[in-house]
């Protein structure tokens, strides 16, 4: 009776550390796995922590840290996504299930996505699929983005300028000047052809964060987006 009670407590022993290990690796196996899926990117790195390690299997953590590279937020190509978070509330069984990843509260959760010259002329020329042979000079004040068209049979070289702004509703291209050289065709009614263009609409931002900054730098654009207050 002794004996069998010795191996029962053993048996709880190893099973109590075995879950302290397992369910801190679990969730964070777990959470790598959605944000692949949510962020189009093989390259993320996951930290979890939580006080004790057993609730991470309740979806509770303290903290959370997540680093991306060259993933995408909709279809717009970000050099480095950084995910970060403290004591939140992961809803399990969405996590679990195929392509579920929902944060029901979180008293910080923050998203920093770097674009650079390459990722912002890749999702214009989807944009404007009128363009040919992109550029794209990112400076603090303006963005240049140089291209050919063709118009009538002829090629005409575009340059247009402008800013990237975000809001509640998403992400933009906003044009600030428009310039066609070598065109048949007067600048007003080529300009019909361009106009301010939405790079990503706010359904496509991961865990119902809302775009609260844009800051241009030379070279890059530092997006920041957060969770809403709760009400």
């Amino acid at each position: 009776m002794r004996k069998g009670l010795t191996i029962l407590g053993l048996f709880c022993i190893i099973l109590s550390v075995s879950s302290v290990w397992l369910a801190p690796w679990l969730a964070t196996s777990t959470l790598r796995t959605r944000l692949v899926q949510k962020l189009a990117t093989e390259d993320v790195q996951v930290q979890l922590a939580a006080s004790p390690g057993l609730v991470l299997a309740l979806g509770q953590a303290d903290s959370l840290q997540a680093v991306a590279h060259a993933g995408k937020v909709g279809v717009v190509p970000f050099r480095e996504l950084t995910l970060t978070g403290e004591r939140l509330k992961i809803d399990v069984p969405a996590l679990l299930a195929h392509d579920g990843l929902q944060v029901t509260r979180a008293e910080r959760l923050e998203l920093r996505g770097i674009i650079d010259a390459d990722g912002l002329r890749s999702v214009l020329t989807q944009h404007i699929d009128k363009l040919e042979n992109v550029q794209v000079d990112i400076q603090q004040e303006s963005i240049l983005v140089t291209a050919q068209t063709k118009l009538l049979g002829r090629t005409a070289d575009v340059e247009l300028e402008g800013v990237v702004r975000g809001d509640s509703a998403g992400l933009y291209f906003d044009m600030t000047r428009l310039n066609i050289r070598n065109a048949r065709v007067g600048t007003a009614q080529l300009g019909e052809m361009f106009g301010n263009i939405t790079l990503a609409k706010t359904d496509k931002m991961p865990l119902g964060l809302r775009i609260q900054d844009v800051e241009q730098s030379e070279g890059t654009i530092i997006i920041t987006a957060v969770r809403p207050p709760e009400d």
